[in-house]
């Protein structure tokens, strides 16, 4: 399912950022501080963050005006037909889509190779043909042209061009961001502490950042994110912290059983979730995203990158606040026993009638009350 993973605010403004920077991908970088090499040892945000040669060359079919006058692709540039087949994927399907599709269905990410052999082989893969879902057929039916411009981008040499000319500047933008070990090492600490019983695998980055101008989520949970929003100014002006991000898609790896999930489907009956739960719906959201948003909201507050007001905001604002189980949950997480799973902690608060139908509503009202009164009167 895919989530969204920063707040909706991004969606409607990255465009906007993109154009405020105004500058080609590969000029913007031309600064001492961000090239300074020494940078990599005062912050870890390789930690944080991590790049795909293979998503960025599915996203060059949407983004080729970036690449059309480099030596190695200009003779493309020149060529009518595959012009011609470029024009005609753009015209149809979003760069989005093709790497969701291509997450979806496991394509290797750091392989242009494979990543050819994957769309020209992609009308013949049994697992796309029966998901049968429109936006995935669309994709298969424009697989030929699709198959063809990857093959000739791949062939002109984009992965060592990747290697020479994209990722040294990605790099760049990555370790000039300001984290510190002792940081990453906090939310880690605060994660094991929270999952209980459950071990995490260790945690790793699916913030991937791209020769993109715009940001996306993909449906494994991944973010795919211009370089540009990696500027801490930028940062602030859209309300982005991507050690929230982090947290977040870390926090998606905890299991969620059949019986809890069974439960939400039998929520449905309860009205007001009903209507809130179309709304996040109709954002690919809803389900047991409520229960990602309430955990990271929670670990965030608690290690001290929240403060009451944006723990309010939060709830208020993600996803139109159709979120309505996120503050309900929330306001419980203090009474999370140690060795109690969050997934056996939420089904706890079914069975205790904390969450239910015909009650949902009331619980949403009295958690959002009771965030908004922790809110001190200076923030309001």
């Amino acid at each position: 399912m895919p989530n969204r993973i920063i707040t909706s605010i991004l969606f409607a403004t990255v465009a906007t950022a993109a154009t405020v920077a105004n500058t080609e991908f590969t000029d913007s970088l031309k600064t001492p501080e961000l090239n300074n090499q020494n940078v990599t040892a005062t912050n870890c945000a390789h930690r944080l963050f991590t790049t795909s040669k293979s998503f960025d060359m599915i996203a060059s079919l949407q983004y080729f005006n970036k690449i059309k006058e480099r030596p190695q692709f200009s003779h493309l540039a020149a060529d009518s037909a595959f012009m011609s087949e470029l024009n005609t994927i753009n015209d149809n399907v979003s760069a989005s889509k093709l790497c969701n599709l291509y997450a979806s269905f496991g394509g290797n990410r750091h392989d242009t190779d494979s990543c050819v052999v994957f769309f020209t082989l992609l009308a013949e893969n049994n697992d796309v043909i029966k998901y049968d879902e429109s936006w995935v057929n669309n994709i298969v039916n424009l697989s030929p042209q699709i198959s063809s411009c990857l093959s000739a981008i791949n062939n002109a040499g984009y992965s060592e061009y990747w290697v020479s000319d994209i990722k040294p500047v990605i790099d760049g933008y990555i370790n000039s961001y300001p984290v510190s070990e002792k940081a990453l090492n906090a939310i880690h600490d605060a994660m094991t502490e929270f999952s209980g019983p459950e071990i995490l695998p260790p945690t790793h980055s699916n913030i991937y950042i791209l020769n993109i101008d715009n940001a996306f989520n993909l449906s494994d949970e991944s973010f795919c994110c211009t370089p540009i929003l990696l500027n801490t100014e930028f940062e602030k002006k859209f309300r982005l912290d991507f050690l929230k991000v982090y947290i977040h898609e870390n926090l998606h790896r905890l299991s969620i059983s059949g019986e809890l999930m069974n439960r939400l489907d039998e929520l449905m009956a309860d009205d007001f979730y009903h209507e809130n739960e179309n709304v996040a719906r109709s954002h690919n959201e809803g389900r047991n995203e409520a229960f990602v948003v309430a955990a990271e909201v929670f670990i965030s507050h608690k290690i001290g990158r929240r403060d009451n007001r944006s723990v309010y905001n939060e709830f208020k604002e993600y996803v139109d606040g159709s979120l309505v189980l996120a503050p309900i949950i929330y306001i419980h997480l203090h009474d999370k026993q140690e060795a109690e799973s969050l997934n056996d902690f939420i089904l706890r608060l079914f069975d205790n009638g904390t969450i239910k139908t015909g009650y949902v509503k009331t619980a949403y009202d009295k958690a959002m009350s009771r965030l908004e009164t922790a809110i001190p009167q200076t923030e309001i």
